[in-house]
């Protein structure tokens, strides 16, 4: 492979050439310009402009033979010159390693995924992202401080915490933040229950569907009844075919 020539350079080269052996007498604008601002050279690699296929010394005493040679169980050969060795190369072997950043594991990882390998609804469920405009005071000593929600991520710092400082083993700091976090869930749905019978008493009443959920019942109600006509409608045509073929039997 080269670079193939720039045929602007070449212009001005062949250009100069005309001035200097005087058969050209004016010097055109352009000219100047490339004087100033040279051409760059062409991006483009050309093959070799040797054409070297069949005349090297390798190829003249070694000839390959343009027939290819099949074997007892029919598999083709491929015709090596004398001496040669025939090399398996594969994609796998020419990939080239990129250099990758180091993986980055906390410690909370292996807890946080044995956690919502146990509790997979825990991802799922609603968490408050209000931002009081201040940094957390919470050390962990305890899985609720009473001021922030309980969530799967406390459990997993909680669990953390009683490692670390506690010197509890993994599973007796699991049970002891999943014992207290099933304290604190069951506690939330009491509340929230004892809530609801209040408000009911006090007169509240459930809100409306909203328009979409409403067409969305109309929807599926005329679905179920344009079923039902259909299947109505196969049932008479079964009867009707049924009683023409008693009445053609008759007939005969």
């Amino acid at each position: 492979m080269y670079k193939k020539p720039s045929a602007p350079r070449g212009i001005k080269q062949a250009y100069e050439q005309l001035l200097s052996i005087k058969m050209r007498g004016v010097v055109p604008p352009w000219l100047h310009a490339m004087r100033s601002v040279p051409p760059a050279d062409s991006l483009v690699r050309e093959p070799s402009m040797f054409a070297t296929h069949g005349k090297t010394k390798f190829e003249i005493d070694y000839p390959q033979s343009s027939q290819p040679i099949t074997s007892g169980k029919g598999f083709l050969k491929r015709t090596l010159p004398k001496g040669c060795v025939s090399l398996h190369h594969k994609k796998i072997y020419m990939r080239v390693k990129c250099n990758r950043p180091p993986r980055i594991v906390f410690p909370e990882d292996k807890l946080r995924k044995e956690f919502y390998k146990n509790h997979p609804f825990e991802a799922s469920r609603p968490r408050t992202m209000i931002e009081t405009g201040r940094h957390s005071t919470h050390k962990w000593d305890t899985l609720s401080d009473g001021t922030s929600q309980v969530t799967g991520e406390s459990v997993i710092r909680y669990q953390h915490y009683l490692m670390q400082t506690k010197g509890l083993s993994k599973q007796d700091a699991y049970t002891q933040a999943t014992d207290e976090f099933y304290a604190i869930r069951a506690q939330e749905d009491m509340e929230a229950k004892v809530a609801q019978e209040e408000a009911h008493q006090y007169g509240a009443r459930p809100l409306k569907k909203p328009y979409s959920a409403y067409q969305l019942f109309k929807e599926d109600k005329m679905i179920r009844s344009s079923a039902e006509a259909f299947r109505a409608r196969r049932a008479v045509d079964r009867m009707r075919d049924g009683l023409s073929e008693k009445t053609y039997t008759s007939a005969e």
